[in-house]
């Protein structure tokens, strides 16, 4: 069916018009007979579904709006401005809440600054646009969370101060540590440096934790390592060695203990970003034990470290556990309708 259909609508529509066509139609199956509550999934950008680094859709929104829908919530899709109007036409007072779909690095905004006419017709607004302007830039998203009282890596330097510089935008640029104040490159996102290494053997590495969030619940962490011998600093799921030996030590050292900080830092977070999904950035200063906020962004899940390690890691506990991407969607949706409920969203 869904061939004669592609060959009838594509000489009609766009692309992207019928990819939202498509997913919808799969996940018409999951929508309950009595709703309580909608979900409408934004991708107003040109590229539609495809989130590039935040979530592949086929994958995840399927068992995700399944979840939802046996607690009562319906879902869709919505690829424009007319759609998502005619929606809000059609809700006649039932609860909407809506997601934005957006990469904050690389997506053009625009499409997602809702004027304040609509807003007083949703409940609540998911990766808000608002918060996407502040965290894309991470000097501004310093300024911004050490302002609400976040730790983040601090500014200012003296002679004495090792500075770990960064690209101010994007993602996965090339980081380095600057002794020499001379050398600083002002143009770039310098911070003071957080000595987060950990010796593991015969080996020292980078570290940092990752927390995975919806609004203010933490979900799942991820412990990530970067062997100093690479001179890079920033620490990335492709750098971590796949070495479940190191990973379980990592999580005994820096996450047990700290667990309920941990959660405590999350809450905070989500209480200043408001509701999101999100991966938190956390640095842990090895001598003092201290947490910093280095970075944050949306997120809906973590698919570049899962499927690295889900070989490696397994465990039956579901806060540090390596799944397939269905089962943590399912979950994920049920923490979702539970901070909603909270918030009164749904």
């Amino acid at each position: 069916m869904l061939r004669t259909i592609r060959k009838r609508i594509s000489h009609s529509s766009t692309r992207k018009k019928f990819g939202i066509w498509k997913e919808n139609f799969r996940i018409r199956k999951f929508q309950p007979s009595n709703v309580r509550g909608k979900i409408l999934i934004l991708a107003l950008g040109s590229r539609g579904l495809r989130a590039r680094g935040k979530v592949k859709s086929r994958r995840f929104f399927p068992p995700f709006c399944s979840a939802l829908g046996q607690r009562g919530i319906a879902s869709a899709y919505i690829g424009d401005h007319e759609s998502l109007n005619r929606e809000l036409c059609l809700a006649d007072g039932l609860p909407l809440v809506l997601v934005n779909l957006v990469n904050e690095d690389r997506d053009d905004l625009e499409p997602y600054k809702f004027p304040n006419d609509l807003l007083q017709n949703v409940t609540a607004v998911f990766n808000f646009h608002g918060i996407a302007e502040i965290i894309r830039d991470k000097k501004e998203a310093n300024l911004f969370f050490s302002e609400h009282d976040i730790s983040v890596p601090g500014r200012t330097f003296d002679q004495r101060t090792s500075v770990f510089s960064n690209s101010r935008f994007g993602s996965a640029s090339r980081a380095f540590i600057v002794d020499n104040l001379q050398e600083l490159d002002g143009e770039r996102y310098n911070t003071q440096f957080i000595d987060t290494t950990v010796r593991f053997k015969e080996s020292v590495y980078y570290t940092c934790i990752r927390l995975m969030c919806i609004g203010t619940y933490l979900i799942r962490i991820y412990v990530r390592a970067r062997d100093v011998r690479e001179n890079n600093p920033s620490v990335h799921n492709k750098d971590t060695p796949k070495d479940r030996e190191l990973l379980v030590y990592l999580r005994e050292k820096l996450v047990v203990p700290r667990l309920e900080e941990l959660h405590a830092f999350s809450y905070r977070i989500g209480q200043i970003l408001g509701p999101g999904f999100y991966a938190h950035d956390v640095l842990i200063e090895n001598n003092t034990g201290q947490l910093f906020l280095c970075e944050t962004g949306f997120k809906f899940y973590d698919d570049t470290y899962e499927e690295r390690m889900i070989d490696v890691v397994s465990d039956r506990t579901f806060l540090y556990d390596i799944s397939d991407q269905e089962t943590y969607a399912g979950y994920a949706a049920s923490v979702f309708t539970t901070y909603c409920a909270e918030m009164c969203f749904l």
